[in-house]
């Protein structure tokens, strides 16, 4: 699976760059940015759905754990 930190590699950029870009936070030089962006398109990356999960702090799935044994 692709992450950001294969994106992060192949622009020659730290992982809280390509963040920034994702999130459109911070400061990133537009040359960067777009050269982020580039990437992303020709991997066609998407963010991990569990990943987003984490990072926010609300969360929308519910666990249930149940045992057979009595």
């Amino acid at each position: 699976m692709l992450t950001i930190k294969d994106i992060a590699r192949k622009a020659g950029v730290s992982q809280a760059t390509v963040s920034r870009v994702i999130n459109n936070t911070k400061t990133v030089k537009l040359e960067t940015r777009k050269n982020i962006e580039k990437i992303i398109k020709e991997l066609n990356y998407k963010p991990n759905p569990n990943a987003v999960m984490l990072g926010k702090k609300s969360v929308s799935a519910i666990g249930i754990a149940y045992s057979n044994y009595l």
